[in-house]
């Protein structure tokens, strides 16, 4: 869909004024022809609303729907909460034909008629689906590289399935997408499927609310991310907010939110100031402070290699498991250290011996489906390692060998006798070394 209502629900007008800045930013840069409706209200919410008078939820969710259907429209929302009520109105509404006639004739007072055939989209989604990963990418101008980047995508975002089917509902992967898309590396972790507990405040529950967020943020900080997208603003609400009051009480938590149009417009060359990122309550100046040194690392990097195939290859990983040298030995992980690379920490992988272990035996190549694996990048790897004076001294000692021998090893002439084996043709190597000397000199 280029043409659409936007249905922004309660939550971020009423207390998230920038990630509707942020959204808005989005939809304009990708032309999107947006529709803002009057007449809507809550969508409405599930928990409050729902478990007082389920006839009132879906009579609601249709009215604000019919408004989209009278406009001629479908209907994209920022908003999870929404998205799944409207979605679990349109599954239920489709077989209960006697609460859709109910309901239909309170509408026709208001000169209103639900069909229920209308487009329901999430912003997350309608990225994915309508726009694309890879013309998102496209219209990065400003990428996220080596900054890792870990999703949360919410309960209500894909259940209750068969009511919601964008992706899979236990193992989503569509979100990361966009964000490797825009350039990061995206982390996977523990509990990237464990709801946000935000409904839990909403209850009376308190402690039992922080707690799912402490849980996450741990998690989070032990994986290394440099911040945390979210698609709903509930869930942005627990992470940001709650957060918050977790640092306020001196818990060692931080980890940057971002809603997934606040990283995308960022990566479209708008400003923090202009989307008004100051009002997030979890400072987000350490991640954008290190995404603007990344610039540098990048630069450097990408002097050695093709960045885009080794962020490729971080985010595929499909090979892990059949490295030889990972079987027998568990200390080894290529993955991790080409992520080292992408960190920017380059001086430090080139004086690691693990970089030693790559046996070259081109296994990952012959299985990687996009044929990169990462034989070649360790051989570079060596190379630079040697350049820097950081290999190991036997490799220099062996080089330092064959280049005034021309030769790794002398025939073992007792043995060949013993075979019956003549000596073999003088070497060539004082003509080799005098050839490397020559060249070695032209070079200086």
């Amino acid at each position: 869909m280029k043409e659409f209502a936007v249905f922004w629900g309660c939550t971020i007008p009423a207390r998230f004024p920038f990630i509707e800045k942020a959204t808005r930013l989005v939809f304009d840069d990708l032309g999107a022809s947006v529709h803002e409706l009057a007449g809507h209200t809550c969508c409405p919410e599930g928990v409050l609303v729902k478990s007082n008078d389920e006839h009132t939820f879906y009579a609601t969710a249709a009215r604000n729907l019919a408004l989209v259907e009278k406009a001629g429209l479908g209907v994209v929302t920022p908003c999870n909460g929404c998205y799944s009520t409207f979605k679990e109105a349109q599954s239920h509404l489709a077989t209960d034909w006697r609460l859709k006639d109910e309901i239909n004739a309170k509408l026709a007072e208001q000169d209103l008629n639900y069909d229920g055939k209308l487009e329901i989209t999430h912003f997350a989604e309608w990225l994915s689906e309508d726009v694309g990963a890879s013309v998102l990418g496209s219209k990065i101008t400003k990428p996220f590289w080596g900054m890792r980047i870990a999703v949360h995508y919410g309960c209500h975002l894909l259940r209750p399935s068969p009511a919601v089917r964008w992706d899979d509902p236990l193992n989503p992967t569509k979100v990361e997408a966009l964000v490797a898309a825009l350039g990061a590396t995206v982390v996977d972790y523990t509990t990237k499927m464990q709801c946000c507990g935000n409904a839990l405040d909403r209850v009376g529950e308190r402690e039992g609310s922080l707690a799912f967020a402490r849980r996450k943020l741990m998690d989070l900080m032990g994986n290394d991310v440099d911040a945390l997208v979210v698609v709903c603003p509930s869930c942005f609400q627990q992470f940001d907010l709650n957060q918050a009051a977790l640092q306020r009480a001196k818990e060692d938590v931080n980890v940057p939110v971002l809603y997934l149009s606040e990283l995308v417009a960022l990566g479209m060359g708008h400003t923090p100031e202009e989307m008004g990122l100051d009002m997030h309550r979890v400072p987000v100046d350490p991640f954008l402070e290190k995404w603007e040194s990344r610039a540098a690392d990048k630069t450097r990097l990408a002097s050695m290699f093709d960045v885009s195939l080794l962020s490729k290859c971080v985010n595929c990983q499909a090979c892990k498991d059949d490295c030889p040298v990972c079987k027998v030995d568990p200390t080894y992980q290529p993955t991790e250290i080409i992520e080292r690379l992408l960190k920017g920490e380059i001086d430090e992988v080139l004086a690691d011996p693990q970089v030693w272990k790559c046996l070259e035996c081109y296994t990952c190549q012959e299985l990687c489906p996009s044929r990169i694996g990462m034989a070649d990048t360790f051989r570079k790897l060596k190379e630079l390692a040697m350049a820097a004076g950081t290999g190991p001294e036997q490799v220099s000692a062996a080089y330092e060998t064959f280049r005034t021998t021309g030769m790794l090893g002398t025939p073992r002439e007792s043995a060949r006798k013993k075979l019956g084996l003549a000596s073999l043709p003088a070497t060539g190597g004082e003509a080799l070394a005098r050839l490397l000397a020559d060249d070695l000199e032209g070079v200086e």
